[in-house]
């Protein structure tokens, strides 16, 4: 049905973007150029990283006219996984034509990938058809204003993304934010509009108690649990949903408040033997998907989420639930989020805590009152790292589990797209501080600028090229257990940062993009 929209002049007078505006005439141009551009490249494939929702939609549409295979992928780290020849879009230009030929959307097929902890991603195919009627089954369970806009925090290369942010508003009819929401000062949107955010977004929202100028009518979360106090928090303002789906079946049920999920118009849900969850609905097209939740029927169209069977580990012979370390850890009065996991053969735990006088050894000794397994590596940090799909970055855990350096421990952080503040300290106990120097320990300028880095990356989201820091100028000694404030200016081709306390500047420099 979507497709029947490019064939015809009567939707073009219609707006689908805004922020800035363009009208479904104006969009079809760009999606006749960029389709001339795909038939000159002989590669078959097509994948879309694309962020900007208007460079999506273009190359998606472009792609089907094109007839390419179309593969979305959220981490540009896992092209050279892919194993085959691609296209990678450039910035789409508009062009005068028509669109020919025919197309059914049972036909034409879409590759996503799961999120993957580990090793390669695997690819889940779905088609058009299958997207087409999950937007059906989504407008028939939710009642949606007639002019809203869709604005989102989340790419749309993922199940839920491209659901919500993409198939939605072409099927539904609702216009689309052309601007990805990333920091507060975005959410300017005057006019009635729905979020598609995640949990771990709206977390950091309410942590700094954000108070919407025009709050949305709707917000739809997904990706992660939904802390009870996020769901309170933002259910003062709008109407707050909660989504439960995965990448092979795409949405499944949904819940406002509370622990009991009701499946959405067009899915069966029902418990395998072993109490896993099984779905069946045209969203997909296996005709039925069994997934590693554990269920609870409470009704025809009710269940409760019990646990799941892939958390479950074997250390030293015996098994042990991740779940039940981290929700008995969460009982710790220092402890506000965790997570567990097992890294090169080891048991790990990344624990949040506000207490900076606490240690990895007393987390371990009070969990130790629960569980004779305990985890070997410790890291405690400002918050758990998510994608943008709003699941666990596994990726960032390694990185942080597999440095030797001890953390410092971060207090507070504010950002946006071109400036950040951490403030933190580098505590006494650091490894880092070992010989350095003896009786009269500083902190050393190599760590300095790797934390510089680090951070950098972290919350700008950025990858810097090795060794390419430039004025790079330490102007005081820095003493452990002084808490210091990096400031970041994130400029087109660089980044500057500045380790400060006060008016006292311990170093300074610039990360060349």
């Amino acid at each position: 049905m979507i497709l029947e929209k490019f064939f015809t002049d009567k939707y073009d007078t219609q707006t689908v973007f805004v922020n800035p505006d363009v009208t479904f005439g104006e969009f079809k141009k760009f999606v006749v150029g960029q389709k001339k551009a795909f038939e000159n490249q002989q590669a078959a494939n097509v994948v879309l990283l694309c962020e900007d929702y208007f460079d999506f939609a273009v190359n998606f549409f472009a792609a089907i006219f094109a007839r390419k295979n179309i593969y979305l992928l959220t981490d540009k780290t896992r092209l050279n996984q892919l194993g085959f020849e691609y296209i990678l879009p450039n910035v789409p230009e508009a062009c005068d034509g028509e669109f020919e030929g025919d197309f059914d959307s049972a036909d034409i097929m879409i590759n996503l990938f799961t999120s993957g902890s580990t090793g390669v991603p695997k690819n889940i195919g779905k088609t058009l058809r299958n997207l087409e009627i999950e937007a059906q089954g989504t407008v028939d369970e939710f009642d949606f204003p007639q002019d809203v806009i869709i604005a989102s925090t989340t790419s749309s290369a993922h199940s839920y993304g491209v659901a919500f942010n993409f198939i939605l508003p072409f099927y539904g009819g609702f216009r689309i934010n052309q601007k990805k929401i990333e920091f507060p000062e975005q959410f300017d949107i005057q006019e009635d509009y729905v979020l598609i955010s995640t949990p771990s977004f709206m977390e950091k929202l309410a942590k700094y108690d954000f108070v919407f100028e025009n709050a949305p009518k709707k917000i739809f979360l997904a990706g992660a649990k939904l802390k009870d106090e996020t769901y309170d928090y933002f259910a003062r303002f709008s109407d707050v949903t909660d989504i439960y789906g995965s990448t092979e079946t795409g949405n499944i049920a949904f819940k406002r408040g509370g622990g009991i999920f009701t499946s959405i118009c067009g899915v069966q849900v029902y418990a395998a033997e072993d109490g896993r969850i099984t779905v069946e609905s045209d969203f997909f097209p296996a005709e039925k998907m069994v997934l590693n939740d554990i269920i609870e029927k409470i009704s025809e169209r009710e269940f409760v989420l019990k646990k799941r069977t892939d958390r479950i580990v074997k250390i030293l012979e015996k098994r042990i639930s991740l779940d039940e370390l981290e929700n008995n850890l969460r009982t710790h009065s220092s402890v506000q989020d965790c997570h567990c996991f097992v890294y090169d053969e080891k048991l790990c735990c990344a624990v949040v805590s506000d207490d900076v006088t606490k240690k990895a050894a007393d987390f371990k000794r009070f969990l130790a009152g629960f569980s004779e397994i305990l985890p070997k590596k410790w890291r405690i940090l400002y918050e758990i790292p998510k994608t943008v799909s709003g699941k666990i970055d596994t990726a960032k855990l390694r990185k942080i589990f597999g440095s030797n350096l001890s953390l410092p421990f971060v207090f507070s952080r504010k950002c946006d797209s071109q400036n950040a503040q951490i403030d933190m300290v580098f505590k006494a106990d650091s490894n880092f501080f070992n010989g350095h120097f003896n009786g009269v320990p500083v902190l050393p300028g190599v760590v300095q600028l790797y934390y510089a880095r680090f951070f950098a990356e972290d919350v700008f989201g950025l990858e810097l090229p090795c060794n390419e820091a430039k004025k790079v100028k330490f102007s005081n000694v820095m003493k452990p257990d002084t808490r210091v404030t990096l400031s970041f200016t994130n400029k087109e081709k660089s980044v500057e940062f500045t380790y400060l306390a006060d008016d006292k500047i311990f170093s300074s420099g610039i990360f060349v993009k």
